[in-house]
């Protein structure tokens, strides 16, 4: 017989394999649903999309209500007021979502009451101004400069009531053509290089115009336009 003893082999301690598959084994998988492949894919991008539009457009309207000084005022606020949020957020891991939802609503329902106050004084001011009368039943054309002088020809003219039509022929130099009367220059544009016809309504009366360049009226550029029944 063998002296050798025997050496006893120590057993290794077995290592639990680890599943990469997700979720509990033997527990079937969860159903694809109608919502999850297709309804959400296209709500999350429209609902980003609007909410870009909807902070664009109220962000807008409140800096053009202000000056330029103030519209860079609210948007370092506004700026600073999102990296807040979004730190706060941050560092709340365990926040609720109703308390998310909560501060998300306040502040859109902030940033859409300041859009809805400034939207009157963010909205473009256009000066009132008389409105062009349609059809036209008389014509007048009144030559301005006449001879290099400071004068119109006819100074002197005379229409009939109704819708005129009123043209301002530059012959030398550059002129204008004001009504003196208040409702005849409501109802007639000033006339001007750029604007040199309008038509307007008249009553039956005179009407005395001239020529607004300084120096002109004093030099004797003035009219008057008689307007018959």
């Amino acid at each position: 017989m063998s002296d050798e003893t025997a050496t006893p082999v120590e057993e290794q301690p077995v290592v639990p394999v680890v599943q990469d598959e997700p979720g509990h084994p033997g527990l079937p998988a969860a159903p694809v649903t109608f919502r999850s492949k297709f309804l959400m894919p296209l709500l999350v991008p429209l609902g980003v999309t609007a909410t870009i539009i909807f902070y664009v457009l109220n962000v807008s309207r409140i800096f053009l209500a202000g000056e330029a000084a103030l519209a860079v005022t609210y948007a370092t606020i506004i700026t600073v007021l999102i990296l807040a949020g979004g730190s706060a957020i941050a560092a709340s891991p365990r926040l609720r979502s109703s308390s998310l939802t909560l501060m998300i609503g306040g502040g859109f329902l902030v940033l859409l009451m300041g859009g809805l106050i400034s939207i009157g004084a963010a909205s473009p001011h256009a000066a009132s101004g008389p409105v062009q009368c349609a059809p036209v039943k008389q014509k007048l054309t009144i030559d301005a400069g006449v001879g290099g002088a400071l004068r119109y020809g006819p100074a002197q003219a005379t229409v009939k009531a109704g819708c005129i039509l009123l043209t301002m022929n530059i012959v030398s130099s550059s002129h204008t053509l004001q009504f003196d009367d208040a409702t005849a220059a409501n109802a007639f544009q000033q006339l001007t290089v750029n604007e040199k016809s309008w038509a307007g309504t008249l009553l039956p009366g005179k009407y005395a115009f001239h020529c607004t360049i300084p120096g002109h009226q004093a030099g004797g550029m003035v009219g008057t336009l008689t307007v018959t029944p």
